[in-house]
């Protein structure tokens, strides 16, 4: 049916299906709220323990920081420089760029980049270093796209609450991080409870807060689970296109972050200014 619709209507029934889905699990999780409930998710790694300790101490103020990577060898595009330049002409915060060079000063020597680091793809080097920054040092993170807004007021807001984090809303359910989920519960209510969410492409933390460490934690515990596939299918490009590298997409991020942003849904916070632009970015 879906075929004939498509051949009968082309993009525009693409348009109708996505929109219809969109209203339908917005509806859907505004009718039936989340609250989450760990005995549903005792397969999944929300409920390991946590490798790194943690605090719920609010009262030092988040560092001013907006950190952005560079992870390769390779030179930076021009897109990618225009997105540089928009976040340091507009953000109103100190943007510092981790590159092969300076990433070394950074990194805490009870916690050393596993050996398997190296043979990540430059996007998923990007993907942990997210969870490594955020939870060690906490302050702003931002893809490198074009920005319009300062995130001064963003900062100050989340040094007034008791919020772990603040991001940009998710603008719909195609992107939650669901794909590469293989518990159908979790993978079910990522896509049902997608309004819930923020994005994964900018936001600002709270550093050694339960979600960074639990964040962090799991990251971690994935790279060295893949270390030996790792170690014989390393990326063999930036993005890991060859057949068999063994990381998935979402498989060091999004598949991590988004079941956290359920788990811990009343610590966040959301503003439409953190979000940036999705065209011609690369």
């Amino acid at each position: 049916m879906k075929k004939i619709l498509y051949e009968l209507f082309g993009q525009k029934y693409t348009w109708l299906a996505i929109n219809y889905r969109q209203a339908q699990t917005y509806c859907y999780s505004v009718l039936h709220p989340y609250n989450y409930d760990a005995s549903r998710y005792a397969e999944t790694f929300l409920e390991e323990p946590c490798d790194f300790p943690y605090s719920d101490d609010f009262s030092t103020p988040v560092d001013r920081v907006i950190y952005i990577f560079w992870t390769g060898d390779n030179e930076i595009t021009p897109n990618r420089l225009e997105g540089i330049k928009s976040l340091e002409r507009v953000s109103g915060i100190e943007v510092k760029l981790i590159t092969l060079k300076n990433l070394p000063e950074y990194i805490k020597e009870e916690d050393p980049l596993p050996e398997a680091y190296r043979y990540l793809s430059f996007v998923h080097r990007a993907d942990y270093l997210r969870s490594y920054f955020m939870y060690h040092y906490g302050g702003g993170y931002a893809d490198i796209k074009e920005y319009f807004y300062s995130w001064v007021s963003a900062f100050d807001t989340l040094d007034k609450s008791d919020a772990y984090i603040m991001g940009y809303p998710e603008v719909g359910f195609w992107g939650a991080a669901y794909h590469d989920i293989e518990d159908s519960i979790l993978r079910n209510e990522l896509l049902i409870h997608w309004r819930y969410l923020i994005g994964n492409g900018a936001y600002i933390c709270r550093s050694h807060t339960r979600l960074t460490a639990e964040w962090h934690s799991e990251a971690k515990r994935r790279l060295l689970r893949m270390s030996e596939e790792l170690y014989n299918h390393p990326a063999t490009d930036p993005y890991g296109q060859n057949v068999d590298y063994p990381v998935k997409w979402s498989g060091l991020l999004g598949s991590i972050f988004h079941p956290l942003c359920l788990k811990y849904k009343d610590r966040l916070l959301s503003d439409k200014a953190l979000m940036p632009s999705f065209e011609n970015y690369r």
